[in-house]
């Protein structure tokens, strides 16, 4: 939605904006061609403008007690995120054009620091590296696979960008030692490195890859991926139609309990299958 305002409106804008601090306010810029880029905040929201066009940009406005950011793509044009606040570094048009220390996050016109917080404040083909807080080359990518085949841990598919494995572990991996699997909460998963469990757990919502089926250890969590996935229940004080305790190899058993037992990966096409355990329980793998 944009806007032309009369030289009368412009003024009254301006002349609000001038008790405006901070990100959201800005005249002039470190490109040549955009020192008419100016912001100033109304009833319903925030508006960024070139000369005398201005443009609707957000709901809420930067001087807002409430406005806080995560990434660079939460602040408006001209600004970045910066220790969850909006900070006001310049508008531009190309890399060269920002101050020392600062390049051009071309897609939203703006200067950001050099430094990043997050991947997100890196362009596509780099990540955030923790250590040193700048922006480093990577690879492209689509998939995971594409990703570790070109020694990375994983993709960001949202940014096609190949990602360094998590320093805490991974989700999903080889695991060729004799260490047990790390029970793990509702929602989360064992967490693998060096081909170990290694006593860790991630939430699932932010795993690096998709973890394997054998990794969730809950019935819900293993519900949720039933495209891939099949529940496996124990079935207690298992009876034949006779009476008589279900053995290996029964058939017609009923059962008067089930409880979720493990998670395994869903064989395309296979149809329920029951497997008596010991003491006389029957492991019932249903297809659902």
């Amino acid at each position: 939605m944009k806007h032309l305002f009369s030289p009368t409106r412009i003024v009254l804008a301006i002349a609000t904006v001038f008790s405006l601090t901070g990100c959201e306010l800005y005249f002039g810029g470190h490109d040549g061609n955009s020192s008419d880029h100016w912001s100033y905040c109304a009833n319903d929201g925030y508006y960024t403008c070139q000369g005398d066009n201005c443009e609707w940009a957000g709901a809420r406005c930067p001087d807002d007690p409430n406005y806080t950011c995560t990434t660079n793509d939460d602040c408006a044009a001209g600004c970045y995120c910066a220790n969850g606040v909006c900070e006001e570094a310049g508008f531009c048009g190309r890399d060269g054009t920002c101050p020392d220390g600062f390049h051009c996050d071309e897609k939203r016109s703006s200067c950001v620091p050099d430094g990043c917080t997050t991947s997100a404040d890196c362009k596509a083909g780099e990540y955030c590296d923790p250590a040193s807080q700048s922006c480093t080359a990577s690879c492209t990518c689509t998939t995971d696979a594409e990703a570790q085949s070109q020694g990375w841990g994983f993709c960001d598919e949202t940014r096609g960008t190949c990602e360094p494995p998590n320093p805490n572990g991974s989700c999903a991996g080889p695991v060729d030692c004799n260490v047990i699997m790390t029970v793990c909460p509702d929602g989360q998963v064992p967490l693998i490195a060096d081909g170990c469990w290694n006593g860790a757990c991630g939430p699932i919502a932010s795993c690096d890859v998709t973890p394997a089926c054998r990794s969730l250890e809950h019935e819900g969590d293993c519900l949720g991926r039933s495209a891939d996935c099949t529940s496996v229940y124990t079935g207690i004080n298992c009876t034949n139609s006779s009476g008589a305790q279900c053995m290996a190899g029964s058939t017609g058993c009923t059962c008067q309990d089930f409880q979720f037992a493990t998670c395994r990966d869903r064989t395309s096409g296979a149809a329920a299958k029951s497997v008596i355990g010991d003491g006389g329980k029957l492991t019932n793998m249903l297809g659902q």
